[in-house]
């Protein structure tokens, strides 16, 4: 609207203008008006100029539109043909990329990296350090996404020069702690003189030992998968030919990973060279000592120096120690080999907790010869119910080759390790594990230290280990970086006193728990079977769908049909017999007796129940025990003795009726009980927690129960001489 006013006034000023120019010489009419004209047809111009923003401003033309359609399919074009030729991309060494086209190098802009997340530290950042673009990649390509304390801490003084000893919690990343620092230093070093770790026959400049055959190979693939194709590693030990080991040696390796004997073998031969070294690394340097390589370890040490010390223009070399624990004998060869300028990384410190805090550990009392068919119902339990992976752990060889017989346990898909197996098959058992070919593995301790196999559920010790440091790296085989585990161990009354040992020197608290219940059996294998379940193919089901009819015709609930079917599939179609939480025994409820006040000893319940039920016999009762606030007492009752009925319980016949202020239940779990004190303690012979021995018998008006009342050779089962005449003398 205001547009065409003011046209229509400078239409009316130009025709006046016209008018007053017509007495004006012809001449000059005819410049102004061409003057006029020219002035006209821009302002025309200028009014069409006008509306085309307008327009724009209201909606595009559909000139402009198609014209814009046009060049936004040409550039959807370039975009495919950019992303198609990402995988010809080659990177330089600032970063920047470049698209070959026509064999030329065209800059293509590199995407921005997704930033770390704020809630990681900035010391365990990946970016934070000046790692290689390979070493990123490569980190990266195996889930790597920040470093733990450990390696954190490790990383600068080893890159600066430093000798270091490295201690922390088992499944916290020391492998990783040595080798990346160890792969900087050596990448940085080949990119100033490529020709050094190229030449044919070059000596190593790293040599790692460790004491076992599966550790050796675990720290060279960590190694080898760092060095991303940049440096030439070999792995030496036992059990396997020469040949192979000396042929790459004698071309030339970067690294060398090897067991203490096979090292020495080779450096006996003339096929390993000393002198290049810049680090020698000895990984769990404390398990040297216990399988009888400190001697050969230090042979190999004393040979790196003999080697240095005749050729005058070998560098200087780093000494790196890496271990969970640290025994006496570690500080003498930290002091022998060590620096005395050594920096030392301790991510445990003070701290009583040895273990990893994602471990919970459980203590089931058992006697041996329960614990094969016990072992099968704790893998199924803590095991999600068998799909997990487990290692179960023994002493002997021969313990391991009869477990893995065991039916029960190889229900689950079973491999023995120990030392009479041969390497090859080793390596086959050990790979098939990792893989989830099979989903248990039995051995001793060979595979307790440093193997790092990834998400390990549960691990079994079949008996408390003599020595707190074996504890410590058998139950880190889980709960390793990051992720939660369970770490399950067996003892018999007398084995008790080792679990305090290593409550008290690793810091581990340990939760006592009966054997699984029947109730608990069926659970994990019912949860079980419906992961199954849930994988049967659509195309199986048709085959069974009259079947299943006539199931649900024959029950009148579909519910009761389908747990039918559910006891079938776990191969639960009689009822399980009780078993003991005491020690595992099938065929006995554990009884708790609760009482309202503090009492002294079992002694107190046992009376009562002597008067009360009459039908009970000596041979009916087992492992009297005194629970931990002394107001309670459990123990061990026949089953046949024991009968649930509506009003509580009926033993040996005769109704419980809750008097005297004491209750009578069977334990769903195990109580906080007293520790064991066993003949011949300063406190009496308390199995039962009595002062009759073993068996803690008691005694009232005259009469014996579960124990001589002199508390000599009689007391309860067995128990050999009591701790003096016993408590009482024939009168309550």
């Amino acid at each position: 609207m205001c547009e065409s006013k003011v046209s229509k006034k400078e239409k009316k000023v130009d025709a006046v203008e016209e008018a007053m120019d017509v007495s004006s010489s012809p001449e000059k009419s005819k410049k102004d008006k061409k003057d006029k004209k020219d002035k006209k047809d821009k302002k025309e111009k200028k009014e069409k100029k006008s509306k085309k923003v307008k327009e724009n401003e209201d909606g595009e033309s559909p000139k402009k539109e198609k014209k814009d359609k046009k060049r936004k399919r040409t550039a959807d074009e370039d975009a495919t043909t950019e992303d198609a030729s990402n995988n010809d991309d080659s990177v330089d060494h600032a970063g920047k990329k470049y698209r070959s086209t026509d064999g030329s190098a065209v800059p293509v802009p590199t995407p921005t990296p997704t930033p770390e997340p704020e809630e990681i530290p900035s010391e365990l950042r990946l970016t934070t350090h000046n790692f290689s673009a390979s070493t990123i990649k490569s980190l990266r390509a195996r889930g790597v996404t920040q470093l733990f304390p450990i390696q954190a801490a490790s990383l600068k003084p080893i890159m600066e020069g430093n000798d270091l000893l490295g201690r922390a919690r088992t499944g916290t990343g020391k492998t990783l702690a040595f080798s990346l620092p160890m792969v900087e230093v050596l990448k940085q070093e080949r990119e100033a003189d490529p020709k050094a770790f190229t030449a044919r026959g070059r000596a190593p400049k790293v040599l790692i030992m460790a004491p076992t055959r599966e550790l050796a190979m675990q720290v060279h693939r960590e190694f080898d998968s760092i060095a991303s194709g940049e440096l030439q590693t070999v792995c030496v030990y036992g059990g396997t030919p020469y040949d192979q080991q000396y042929y790459a040696m004698r071309d030339g390796v970067d690294a060398v990973v090897g067991t203490p004997g096979r090292l020495i073998d080779h450096i006996e031969r003339g096929n390993l060279k000393l002198a290049n070294l810049r680090f020698v690394c000895l990984d769990e340097a404390d398990q040297m000592l216990d399988i009888g390589f400190a001697d050969a370890m230090e042979k190999v040490l004393q040979a790196v120096a003999e080697h240095k010390s005749a050729k005058s223009s070998s560098p200087k070399h780093q000494t790196l120690l890496f271990s969970a624990t640290l025994p006496e004998w570690i500080a003498k060869a930290v002091a022998k080999y060590m620096r005395t300028d050594k920096i030392t990384v301790d991510m445990i410190g003070k701290d009583k907790q040895k273990t990893s805090a994602l471990v919970k550990h459980f203590a089931v009392p058992s006697r041996w010869q329960n614990r094969a068919s016990v072992l099968g119902d704790i893998i199924a339990v803590y095991g999600r119910g068998g799909s997990g992976r487990t290692i179960v752990f023994v002493e002997t060889k021969g313990e391991c080759n009869d477990l893995g017989l065991n039916e029960k346990i190889a229900a689950f898909g079973t491999q023995v390790i120990h030392g009479d197996v041969q390497q090859k098959q080793r390596e086959v058992a050990m790979q098939g594990f990792r893989d989830g070919k099979f989903k248990c593995l039995i051995a001793t301790n060979v595979c307790a230290r440093g193997v790092d196999i990834p998400e390990v559920d549960l691990v079994i010790n079949c008996e408390p280990p003599s020595d707190v440091e074996s504890y410590i790296h058998r139950s880190g085989r889980t709960g390793r970086a990051g992720k939660a585990g369970v770490c399950v161990t067996f003892f018999k009354p007398q084995q008790e006193y080792l679990l305090q040992n290593i409550s008290r020197r690793a810091g581990v608290e340990f939760t006592k728990v009966g054997a699984p219940q029947a109730t608990d059996i069926i659970q994990a294998r019912a949860q079980d079977s419906v992961s199954t379940v849930a994988g049967v193919s659509e195309e199986v089901i048709p085959y069974f769908i009259d079947t299943a009819e006539a199931i649900l015709t024959r029950f009148s609930d579909p519910v009761k049909a389908l747990s039918a079917a559910l006891a079938v599939i776990c191969n639960t179609t009689q009822p399980l017999p009780p078993r003991s939480l005491l020690s595992a025994n099938e065929g006995f409820y554990t009884l708790l007796f609760s009482v309202d006040q503090t009492i002294r000893n079992a002694g107190y319940i046992r009376a009562i129940v002597q008067r009360t039920f009459p039908g009970l016999s000596y041979e009916d009762t087992s492992n009297w025990r005194m629970t931990k606030d002394e107001m309670g007492v459990v123990v061990d009752v026949v089953a046949s003795k024991v009968k649930v009925v509506p009003s509580g319980l009926e033993i040996a016949g005769v109704p419980w009726n809750d008097a005297r202020g004491v209750t009578l239940e069977i334990a769903k779990e195990l109580p906080e009980l007293q520790e064991m004190k066993f003949a011949g303690a300063p406190q009496g012979g308390g199995y039962g927690g009595g002062r009759s021995g073993y068996g803690g018998g008691s005694s009232s008006r005259g009469r014996s129960f579960g124990g001589s009342s002199r508390g000599r050779g009689s007391g309860g089962r067995g128990s050999g001489r009591g701790s003096g005449r016993g408590s009482f003398r024939g009168r309550r």
